[in-house]
């Protein structure tokens, strides 16, 4: 296990850039109710530091958990490099990179909002520097092999996946300019706006909606759009032959979204919201997200054929089952995600 990255250094970076992943990424997953209280009676990894009267106390704990589920595609991304190697997967890095460097100025250039904490941005600014060292250390290895930022038309063959993919980035540019630019305006703080208030609100969401995520929460979510994004572009616009690293990141961040977004329409409780139009909110981000998610699923397993599981391997072992990803690994891992994500919904892991 992780013998895919050779040099010490460039291991030890990821390594200690996939602790920080994974942390935030499970304590957002099983803990975020009691993170935003601060902890007070529960139990959590982290807090957010808020007392009582701060803004950030008692808010946003869904879309927390819908962040853990982002990150924790892309720490998958990071057991990927350091198992199967880094050779040829600037595709994989250096979106995750740039996503990393917008999270930081999200948390960092936080406008009129003062955070609670800084140990967010503290952990961020930690976990880019490893990323970036790991990301150097590896050019050794091979990292930029097949660098390409030329645009040379849409080098997808088959039109039905290259629409699919092209739908998945619309919808992902879309949601991302929304969060990262328009995020006061999507909780109906301001009049500036490119997608409706949340669930259509009319007024301001923010202050009627107690639990509401604060701006800086959605603007977190945007950032972490950008990597998925940049993936789907980067097989429109160079093919998608040996692209399995970054189609496999895709499915399984994309694909824990979707079903954190399902489990909140299941499980949702009128009595934890204030506002009418929630639940059709949630509804309707989780048809859009599952939406996304089988475009994202069906243009692989089309781009199959145009080489998108070239040197494919599974702890540095080619695969010789032309299935085994699709039919039986995948399926498998994300029914534990499924599994898991559904015991955060029937247990409270943090007592609360």
């Amino acid at each position: 296990m992780f013998d895919g990255v050779k040099g010490m250094p460039a291991k030890v970076c990821l390594g200690l850039s996939s602790v920080i992943m994974l942390v935030y990424s499970v304590n957002f997953i099983f803990f975020a109710d009691c993170h935003v209280i601060n902890g007070d009676g529960c139990r959590s990894i982290l807090t957010n530091g808020a007392d009582a009267d701060h803004a950030s106390y008692g808010r946003g704990a869904a879309v927390l958990q819908l962040a853990g589920t982002l990150m924790l595609g892309l720490f998958m991304g990071n057991m990927l490099l350091l198992n199967e190697g880094a050779k040829g997967k600037w595709s994989l890095m250096l979106p995750g990179l740039i996503g990393f460097i917008v999270l930081l100025w999200v948390l960092a250039v936080t406008g009129d909002y003062e955070s609670s904490s800084s140990n967010p941005m503290i952990a961020t600014a930690i976990g880019t520097l490893l990323y970036g060292m790991a990301y150097y250390f590896l050019m050794e290895e091979g990292v930029n092999e097949g660098l390409n930022f030329e645009f040379n038309g849409l080098q997808v063959k088959d039109t039905m996946a290259a629409a699919m993919l092209g739908l998945a980035v619309f919808i992902g540019v879309a949601f991302t300019i929304n969060n990262l630019f328009f995020a006061e305006g999507y909780l109906g703080r301001s009049d500036s706006t490119f997608l409706p208030v949340i669930g259509n609100y009319d007024g301001d969401y923010y202050a009627a909606e107690s639990t509401a995520p604060n701006p800086i929460l959605i603007k977190v979510i945007g950032s972490l759009f950008i990597p998925y994004v940049l993936y789907a572009v980067n097989i429109l616009r160079t093919g998608p032959q040996g692209k399995w690293p970054i189609m496999h990141v895709s499915m399984f961040g994309l694909g824990a979204f979707a079903l954190a977004s399902i489990m909140g329409v299941i499980f949702f409780d009128e009595a934890d919201w204030e506002t009418a139009g929630n639940k059709a909110a949630f509804t309707q981000n989780a048809v859009i997200t599952t939406l996304v998610w089988f475009l994202v699923v069906a243009s692989y397993a089309r781009l199959r054929a145009e080489g998108g599981e070239d040197g494919m391997t599974i702890m540095g072992e080619e695969v010789t089952d032309a299935d085994f990803f699709l039919m039986k690994m995948y399926p498998a891992i994300m029914a534990v995600i499924a599994v898991i994500l559904l015991a955060t919904n029937l247990y409270s892991f943090s007592g609360l």
